[in-house]
């Protein structure tokens, strides 16, 4: 029997810490549709920035 493969939204979930990433997807989605505050912004994207380096991180280390 083959093993059936991730998806791509999967895999990426899996590496990237899932539901966190997910939401942060729609927050920065939302964001570009209704005003909202700079500081609010800028904290999504560190937040996104964070999450990236700690893939990048734990790719490198594996």
């Amino acid at each position: 029997m083959e093993k059936s493969k991730l998806t791509s939204m999967e895999a990426r979930r899996d590496r990237t810490g899932g539901i966190v990433r997910d939401k942060l997807d729609v927050l920065m989605e939302d964001m570009h549709r209704e005003a909202v505050p700079p500081h609010l912004t800028k904290l999504a994207q560190d937040l996104q920035s964070a999450l990236d380096e700690k893939v990048a991180s734990t790719a490198t280390s594996s």
